[in-house]
């Protein structure tokens, strides 16, 4: 039954992070067009808060409060920092932006963002959290490859509200926000080391 009951929580997380961006984009920014690329993606903020939330549960569920209070701001800003960065560079490589100029390209910059995340949780959760295996940076890693490839396998069973299924409408549908929650809380919680206290 607790299994269950966790699994019903992680899935409404997801959903819930989800939720959030979809939202922003559907009555806040408004659908029509490219209005959903103005501005900043706020719902970035408390979805990521949901996410590293989720990745410090699937961990453990018995860490000291302080203890993750601690994870869950550094990780949180971490992650927050890979999503502006991700953002940025995706937003320079489409307007044609190149490596070789007097900042950082967007290709290096995404490459700082994906590696980030997985050092940064990994750390930070054996930190604070509880013993992780060495390899759980590489499992979060390979979650975040991931998450573009299931995101077009997504739109394409379940197509935007315009009914398109293209690469740029799996985005504006918010699919990566979805499949990240997922990938890297399970990632994390396959790294932990059993049998040890948390």
């Amino acid at each position: 039954m607790g299994k269950v009951i966790g699994l019903s929580l992680f899935l409404a997380g997801a959903f819930a992070a989800w939720g959030l961006w979809l939202a922003e984009i559907h009555w806040v920014k408004g659908w029509a067009g490219l209005a959903w690329l103005s501005g900043f993606n706020w719902s970035a903020l408390p979805a990521c808060a949901l996410i590293v939330v989720m990745a410090s549960y699937c961990v453990t569920a018995h860490a000291r409060w302080a203890h993750r209070a601690m994870f869950l701001g550094v990780a949180w800003v971490i992650a927050v920092s890979a999503f502006a960065m991700a953002r940025w560079a995706a937003f320079e490589l489409f307007a044609g932006g190149f490596p070789g100029r007097e900042v950082p390209g967007p290709g290096f910059v995404l490459l700082i963002a994906w590696v980030i995340v997985p050092v940064g949780f990994t750390i930070a959760g054996k930190r604070w959290l509880a013993p992780l295996h060495y390899w759980t940076g590489t499992l979060v890693a390979i979650g975040l490859l991931l998450v573009l490839p299931l995101s077009f396998a997504t739109i394409k069973v379940f197509p935007a509200f315009n009914g398109s299924t293209d690469q740029i409408h799996a985005v504006k549908m918010g699919y990566p926000v979805f499949w990240t929650a997922v990938l890297i809380p399970v990632a994390m919680g396959l790294g932990r080391k059993r049998g040890r206290s948390g």
